[in-house]
């Protein structure tokens, strides 16, 4: 069945500046009737060449040989930092082997000294670990790029913080002025995750109607401010992602568009309609996470989406990279009551 496509709301990099977006298109992007996305348009010139560099190194880093693989995990942040694979159990009970996943702490947005969220968190692994970057040997220029797109799009996120802001303190009493930008240009608790969606193995059995948000795992993210790039795809039979026999260059040939038109970005609207969204390619996409709700008092609405894989019917041989960038508060930062430690555990205990 082919979904419904929805058109999220765009807004320009240079409206966000000059803080010139309307709260009707926040309200429309992000409010209790929106898809809760925004698309920013009009960014740097650099995002196009980081992006591209970075979602290739997924398909390097994701065929290095299974040693490799192994240095870069760390079983003691229960998977959430360095690499990740089959070790995430989705709803229907299976463990996901059909992508693999590279957590990095964005701590050294703050501080370039930090290497994992402050504050005395034994029981908080994930955020406070330090990273797990490949050898340089191994991977070069790996973390320079994964750095500088993470940088480029928490910088952004502050800047639609700025607008949401503007908007809360007209319309939420007692909000505190500028305080969503603080979080987010402040924090080290933010995690980026790098997602290399192998390509699709033969005689797995697509996906049917039923069973679709089963082996997708529809959820909320529980930070501010989601940041996604649009999907890469990659025919690695035509390109195989070795850097050991590609002369050093990193970048790979990337396909026009996806081989199987129903793979992608879905999200459940308010109407609990499931509908299809697209990133463009010189874009940045946000979505809204719980943290956002209740700091903005529900003005601004989570958003429950999944992402669908290729069908190896569709695209032998073609993997899917991706980036998400999750702005979250410090772990001692207040969302209501409660410190975001407290309220990212409750989140993760229920829903696990």
């Amino acid at each position: 069945m082919a979904y419904a496509k929805a058109d999220p709301v765009t807004v320009t990099l240079e409206a966000l500046k000059s803080g010139n977006v309307p709260f009707e298109s926040l309200e429309r992007a992000f409010g209790p009737d929106s898809l809760g996305i925004l698309v920013v348009s009009g960014l740097d010139a650099q995002f196009a060449t980081l992006r591209l560099r970075l979602l290739s190194y997924a398909s390097h880093l994701a065929n290095l040989p299974a040693s490799e693989l192994a240095g870069l995990e760390c079983e003691e942040a229960k998977w959430l930092v360095g690499w990740s694979c089959g070790k995430e159990k989705l709803a229907n009970g299976r463990y996901d082997t059909l992508k693999g996943s590279y957590y990095v702490n964005c701590a050294w947005y703050k501080d370039s000294q930090l290497d994992g969220a402050e504050g005395d968190y034994p029981h908080l692994p994930e955020y406070t670990k330090a990273n797990i970057w490949p050898k340089e040997q191994v991977l070069p220029g790996f973390k320079q790029a994964f750095q500088e797109l993470c940088t480029l799009i928490i910088d952004t996120a502050v800047l639609v913080a700025r607008a949401c802001d503007r908007y809360a303190e007209k319309n939420i009493e007692g909000y505190t002025p500028g305080y969503l930008e603080h979080v987010v240009k402040t924090s080290s608790s933010s995690k980026a995750r790098l997602l290399h969606y192998f390509p699709p193995p033969d005689g797995v059995a697509a996906e049917t109607d039923d069973d679709l948000d089963s082996w997708c795992g529809t959820h909320l993210d529980h930070g501010c401010l989601t940041g996604l790039t649009s999907a890469m795809f990659v025919d690695e039979r035509l390109h195989p992602p070795s850097l050991s026999t590609s002369n050093g260059v990193v970048e790979l040939e990337e396909l026009e568009k996806s081989p199987d038109p129903e793979a992608g970005l879905y999200i459940k609207n308010r109407r609990d309609e499931i509908v299809k969204v697209g990133i463009p390619r010189s874009c940045l996409a946000f979505q809204t996470g719980e943290a956002l709700e209740v700091i903005t008092h529900g003005k601004f609405k989570a958003v429950p989406h999944f992402v669908r894989g290729a069908r190896a019917s569709e695209a032998p041989g073609v993997a899917r990279n991706t980036l998400a960038v999750f702005t979250q508060p410090n772990l001692f930062d207040k969302v209501d009551h409660r410190d975001f430690a407290t309220f990212a555990k409750e989140i993760v205990e229920r829903n696990h």
